[in-house]
Order: structure tokens, then C-alpha cells, then sequence
């Protein structure tokens, strides 16, 4: 079956799926309209005490993890730190952004987003990211409904991203005002996913789902509620540019909410790039967690623009049969295999095959027990005086339903496990403070961190 992060944020009837993004050539845009929201007073809120998980997971000698906030969030989605890394804004799915200082566990509100954000199943405030060049600026993506009121189950809805600053929020995809909308959704699941800054810390790179049914096959013959035409494929093909969506890709903004801004496609065939990261330097190569349908999990590399991953013809390094059956891949070609894949009934890396971890149970279970969602993607960036060779400067993944994270170094693509055993899942991997790898446990609503002594 679709595995999916919602079955663990919602009643098990629900089950969803986690998506990619569209397509789009190239768009010119209008600058974003400044919304002001009401004046509220601050609100502040002090979590726990900072400790030491208990019981640990499972990790490489030397290395502890801590929870950094807990008591005092709900539901985080995604983290990113401010310049100089003294401060943390924090994503809350329902649509409240922190800024949390990292020296003590306080976090006051930033912005409060929650009338205009859809939070059911997969859907909400998922995407977030500072500007490394103004800390007052912090962007925001978001699904938000496209008729008023109108949010759960099969429905289409949009998304949004949006300059959030002291002054209120400023719409820059689409505009304000905007006649025309640049995501569609009609699944709980494979909305929006992940900001990232580029290497010259002014391009912002953004991803989003496919927008398709994740519990059968999609090409279109479902629904029209997304108004695209009646002509197929559409559904899971829309990754593939047959609509004016941009879903199932990753978009690359320059200069966004100026007057110069512009929008193209730099990578299409994306499921759900729910996470993806960008690798350290002065590179803008990207590494996407494109989440699974029913065999694979992969990360995708884009390096060049213009790479077509090749979904729903290709899942992982297979093309995808039920699609296939559907007579509309013959057109899809020069795609591009996945960085790394595993199989839902595989291990992803020999210590887990060894150990029977990360997924089963030492006495069975196998590895796929629980589900398999790549959930997580991020880099350290080198800055660390304390973490081993193996481990800094390396890329990093979690599975939020095998509760573990593994690691490797490209263009190496051996995975070796790194963290096992975790308390619940993690959805957003960051650089933090002295290089230490920080992550997102949606699960148990915490913020947590990894050093090394």
C-alpha cells in the first residue's frame, strides 16, 4: 500500500501519501502584495529543560543526542537557523511560525498563519527557510485552500509561498491578486514540500507533490476538480508538464518577491520531494528524498537543469508497471536514475541486513514492518571540530516509519546506518550550531539534536 507520514499524525482511516512536483517551462511574475494581519500581542512560550533522550537511540560511538525543545510545540514540520545560528525559526504544520533561542529553550511567535493554512492529513505548513542574508525575512510554503472553508479529503487545493516579516506576509507565489494558481493538489497528500536557499544565498529553490490519487493508479480518469482540461494524462502525469501546474517538480526562484523575479523548472518526474537538500560549497547541486509509491524510496541528484526523474513511468530504478500499463510513458524519455534507492522489502544498509534493524524487529517482522517513507534529507557542513571525518560534511536521510537516519558521502552512495531506534521520526535534517546535525520529530512534536563529544 502508498505509505504516507499522515498515518502517524491522524486517525489510521486516513492514511495518505507524501508527493513530487510539476513541471513548468519557464514563468514571469508580478511582486507579491504585503498582507498585514492584526496586531497580537507577543506571545512567548518556555519549553523544557534541555536532556538527554532516555533511552538513547542507537547511535556511533562518541555521539548523543538531546531533545532541544519539548512541552512546547505542536506538530513541527521544519527548522531553519538565522545567520549566525543563535536562533531557530520552527514550522508548525498547523501554521504557526517560532523563533526559539538555541542557548535556552524559548521561543516567542513570529507569525501566525494558521487561518489561511489547510492542516489536514499531509497538508499544511511544511516548507521553511530564513534568508542568510536578513535574519528579519523568513519564507514560508504552505497548502492553503482554493475555495474558503474547503480543506479535507479529495479536494483540490493550493499552495503558497509567502515573505513572512514583522510587517505581515507578502504573497509571492502566486501573488496576491494573482488570476491564475501555480499548484494544484487533489490528494490529502503530495502537496507542497521544501524550501532551499542557493550557493549565492538569493536563488530559492522549491518543491512540491504531484497532486495525484496515492491509492491507485492516476492518469487523469479520476477527477477534473483541478479544471485543467479533460484531455489525458493528467493526475500523476502532471509531473511530466501536460498541465499549467507546477506539480512534481522542483522550481528555481531568482530573485524572489522583486520586480526582477523569475521561475523556471530546474528538475521534473518527482512523486513527492517532500525534503531535499543542497549540497555544501558553492555547488547548487540538489539531492531530493523523492517518497515511494509501492516498491522505492530514492534520492534523486539534480545537477544540471532540465533532468526528468521519470515518474509515473519510473519508480526508483524500475519503471513503474501500473503506469506503463496505461499506454501514455511511450513519450517519456532521457530520464534520469535515481543517486540511491532502497526497496520497501530491503534493508537499506548492510548493518541493518546484519542486525535485521531499521524497519523489523530482531525476531522478525522484516524490513518494510512498519512502512517505508523517506522523510528527511540534509548535509553537515563541514564546521564541525568535533564529529569524525566519516561523519562531517556528509549526507544524511531519515525514514520517519523505520526510525532511523543513515548516512553517506557523495558522490559515494553506500549508505551506512547512523541513528536507529529513534523516539519517533524525523522530517527536517539542518546544520546547527557547531556543526552538529538537528532534526524535526514530528512525532513527538521535538526538536532534537546530535553531538558529539
Amino acid at each position: 500500500m502508498p505509505r504516507s507520514i499522515a498515518r502517524w499524525l491522524i486517525p489510521s482511516h486516513l492514511i495518505a501519501a507524501l508527493a513530487a512536483l510539476l513541471m513548468l517551462p519557464f514563468l514571469s511574475l508580478t511582486v507579491g502584495v504585503r498582507v498585514t494581519h492584526a496586531a497580537a500581542p507577543v506571545q512567548a512560550v518556555t519549553c523544557e529543560a534541555v536532556s538527554t533522550t532516555r533511552p538513547q537511540p542507537v547511535l556511533p560511538k562518541g555521539f548523543t543526542e538531546q531533545i532541544l525543545y519539548k512541552g512546547c510545540l505542536n506538530q513541527p514540520t521544519a527548522i531553519s537557523f538565522n545567520s549566525d545560528k543563535t536562533r531557530v525559526f520552527v514550522a508548525e504544520k498547523g501554521g504557526r511560525v517560532w523563533n526559539c533561542e538555541v542557548a535556552s529553550p524559548t521561543c516567542t511567535l513570529f507569525a501566525d498563519l494558521s487561518s489561511e493554512v489547510c492542516n489536514q492529513d499531509d497538508r499544511g505548513l511544511l516548507g521553511l527557510a530564513v534568508d542568510p542574508l536578513n535574519d528579519a525575512k523568513v519564507y514560508v510554503l504552505y497548502t492553503t485552500p482554493r475555495a474558503a472553508g474547503a480543506c479535507s479529503g479529495y479536494f483540490p487545493t493550493a499552495g503558497q509561498l509567502s515573505l513572512v516579516t514583522a510587517a505581515g506576509e507578502t504573497k509571492i507565489l502566486p501573488a496576491a491578486g494573482a488570476t491564475s494558481q501555480t499548484w494544484c493538489f487533489y490528494s490529502q497528500s503530495h502537496s507542497i514540500g521544501a524550501l532551499v536557499f542557493g550557493s549565492d544565498n538569493k536563488t530559492l529553490f522549491v518543491s512540491a507533490g504531484d497532486g495525484s490519487n496515492f491509492q491507485q493508479v492516476d492518469y487523469g480518469q479520476l477527477d477534473n476538480a483541478c479544471g485543467d482540461g479533460t484531455n489525458l494524462p493528467q493526475g500523476s502525469f502532471r509531473s511530466q508538464g501536460v498541465s499549467p501546474y507546477s506539480d512534481g517538480v522542483i522550481l528555481r526562484i531568482t530573485n524572489p518577491g522583486t520586480g526582477t523575479q523569475s521561475v523556471a523548472t530546474i528538475a521534473n518526474g518527482l512523486r513527492n520531494p517532500f525534503r531535499f537538500a543542497r549540497a555544501p560549497g558553492s555547488t547548487d547541486d540538489l539531492y531530493i528524498g523523492n517518497v515511494g509509491w509501492n516498491t522505492w524510496e530514492s534520492i534523486d541528484h539534480a545537477s544540471i537543469a532540465g533532468q526528468n526523474f521519470g515518474w509515473p513511468c519510473y519508480e526508483g530504478p524500475n519503471t513503474q508497471p501500473d503506469y506503463q500499463a496505461t499506454n501514455y510513458c511511450g513519450s517519456v524519455g532521457g530520464v534520469t536514475a535515481p543517486f540511491f534507492a532502497y526497496g520497501h522489502q530491503s534493508y537499506v544498509s548492510d548493518e541493518d541486513r546484519k542486525g535485521k534493524t531499521c524497519g523489523g524487529r530482531p525476531s522478525g517482522g522484516g524490513p518494510d514492518q512498519n512502512g517505508s517513507v523517506i522523510s528527511a534529507i540534509g548535509f553537515t557542513d563541514g564546521t564541525s571540530r568535533t564529529y569524525p571525518a566519516p561523519y562531517d560534511k556528509a549526507l544524511y536521510f531519515g525514514d520517519i516509519l523505520r526510525k532511523c537516519i543513515w548516512t553517506m558521502q557523495p558522490p559515494d552512495n553506500t549508505p551506512r546506518t547512523f541513528a536507529k531506534a529513534l523516539e519517533g521520526g524525523p522530517v527536517d535534517l539542518k546544520t546547527g550550531p557547531a556543526g552538529d546535525l538537528f532534526y524535526v520529530d514530528l512525532i513527538t512534536s521535538t526538536v532534537r539534536r546530535i553531538s558529539h563529544k
